[in-house]
Order: C-alpha cells, then sequence, then structure tokens
C-alpha cells in the first residue's frame, strides 16, 4: 500500500467512523493482503483521531504481514 493509498483509505476511514457508523469504537478493518497471508482476525480503528492517527494504523496493519 502506498502512502496516498493509505491516506486516501484513512480518510475515508475516518470519514465513515465519525458520520455513519453508530458506535465508533466498534470499527475494525481488515485488509485482502493479510487474509491471503493467513490472518483473518480483523483490527479495531481508532475510535478516536485523525487521519494521520488511522493512516498510522493501516501501516502497522500492513508491517505486521511484512507488506511494507
Amino acid at each position: 500500500m502506498s502512502s496516498g493509498t493509505a491516506h486516501a483509505a484513512a480518510l475515508f476511514a475516518q470519514w465513515l467512523r465519525d458520520s455513519y457508523v453508530p458506535s465508533p469504537a466498534s470499527v475494525r478493518f481488515l485488509s485482502s493482503f493479510l487474509m491471503e497471508h493467513g490472518d483473518e482476525a480483523p483490527w479495531p480503528l481508532p475510535a478516536t483521531g485523525d487521519a494521520r492517527e488511522i493512516e498510522a494504523v493501516l501501516h502497522r496493519h500492513l508491517a505486521a504481514a511484512g507488506a511494507e
């Protein structure tokens, strides 16, 4: 995932969390990359914070599987 893609995903996730879902603390995500490598455990999206914080979580998510 490039920084631009992670940033765009983080902006979308922030909008979804802050504008659409009834319980921001319950938002979880999982990338297809990790699923292809055997990890099927969803990661929690931060319940608060801006897109930069969400982007950092997305990068950690991918780094956990060696994608970055």
